[in-house]
């Protein structure tokens, strides 16, 4: 589980990544998906939604993330 100084800088690292390929870790799996939103509350509350498929989202709480890893931005060439 991440502290709130990893929080807060998983935070700034998913609004640099919006429309971007991430893998995240959790404590429960990995997760891989496109950024589409992040929303920002009080903690424990701020979570990030990632687009895995056509229809499939995932609300993922930034307090259960424990890395993140960028695989392609927005922008990048496939």
């Amino acid at each position: 589980m991440a502290s709130a100084v990893e929080s807060f800088q998983f935070r700034q690292l998913l609004l640099q990544s919006l429309n971007s390929l991430v893998e995240i870790v959790t404590d429960f799996g990995l997760v891989t998906g496109k950024v589409v939103q992040i929303q920002i509350f009080d903690v424990p509350l701020d979570y990030v939604i990632l687009k895995e498929s056509e229809n499939g989202y995932v609300y993922v709480p930034l307090f259960a993330i424990d890395s993140l890893i960028v695989i392609q931005k927005d922008g990048d060439l496939e």
